[in-house]
C-alpha cells in the first residue's frame, strides 16, 4: 500500500518493487501504518488514551490515537506477483524482486484535519473505527468522554433478595457497602459465579444473587 498526493496521476511503473516512486505505508498493524505515514510527512500522531483491562471495567484493553493529517493523501494498493523465472532466481540467489505487478485499488482522499483512531486488544490490537473530529488536539479528550459510557468508572452491585448494595470505583473489584449495613468483599472471593446471568452468590444473605451495572 502506497501513499500518494491527492489526484496525482500514477502509472504502474511508479511502483517498481526495487525502486517505488511513492512511500510504502503497508504494515500488519494500525500503529505501523500510522508510523509509516508519519515518516512520510503526511500525519502527526500521539497517544490520547491507553488502558488495559485491569485499569478500568473493560473486557480487553483499548487505545485511542490522535492523528493530525497535515497533508492530504490517498492510498494506492498494488498486487505483486512472481513469474516462474523470478521464483527460480529467488531459489538460486536467495532473494529477488517481483517481476509482475498491477494497481488494484485507489482509496478516496483523506482530507487534512484531526481524527481519532480506536483499537481494542491486550496483545494484538484490532481496529474499532476512525472518526474525524472538529477542533484541535486540546479538544480530543473531551470528545472521547462525551461519548456515552466511554468514561465508565463505577460498578454497582446489588442483591435482589436482601437489597444490600455495594460499589467499586476506577476498575477495582473490591466492593464497599453503599449506604447499607453490609461487609465489603472482593469479586475474586465471590461464590457461585454464573457467566450466563452475570451474577454471583450474595455475600450478605448467601441465598440471593448479586447483579452488576457499570456506568
Amino acid at each position: 500500500m502506497y501513499a500518494v498526493e491527492p489526484y496525482a496521476r500514477v502509472e504502474v511503473a511508479d511502483f517498481r518493487p526495487d525502486a517505488p516512486k511513492y512511500p510504502d505505508v503497508a504494515d500488519r498493524s494500525v500503529s505501523g501504518v500510522l508510523g509509516e505515514l508519519q515518516a512520510a510527512g503526511y500525519v502527526e500522531t500521539r497517544d490520547v488514551l491507553q488502558e488495559d483491562a485491569g485499569q478500568t471495567y473493560l473486557s480487553e484493553g483499548r487505545t485511542v490515537t490522535a492523528v493530525h493529517v497535515v497533508r492530504p493523501f490517498a492510498l494506492v494498493g498494488v498486487d505483486y506477483r512472481f513469474s516462474r523465472e523470478a521464483n527460480s532466481r529467488a531459489i538460486r540467489y536467495g532473494h529477488t524482486y517481483a517481476d509482475r505487478w498491477e494497481i488494484t485499488e485507489r482509496a478516496y482522499t483523506v482530507p487534512a484535519g484531526w481524527y481519532l483512531v480506536g483499537e481494542t486488544g491486550d496483545f494484538t490490537m484490532d481496529l474499532v473505527g476512525v472518526a474525524g473530529i472538529s477542533g484541535d488536539s486540546d479538544d480530543l479528550l473531551c470528545s472521547l468522554f462525551e461519548i456515552e459510557g466511554f468514561g465508565a468508572s463505577t460498578c454497582l452491585a446489588g442483591c435482589g433478595s436482601c437489597g444490600m448494595r455495594w460499589s467499586a470505583e476506577s476498575g477495582s473489584w473490591h466492593f464497599r457497602p453503599d449506604d447499607c449495613d453490609a461487609d465489603a468483599w472482593d469479586f475474586d472471593d465471590a461464590a457461585e459465579i454464573d457467566d450466563e446471568s452475570r451474577t454471583v452468590a450474595c455475600p450478605a444473605c448467601a441465598t440471593g444473587r448479586v447483579g452488576f451495572s457499570i456506568f
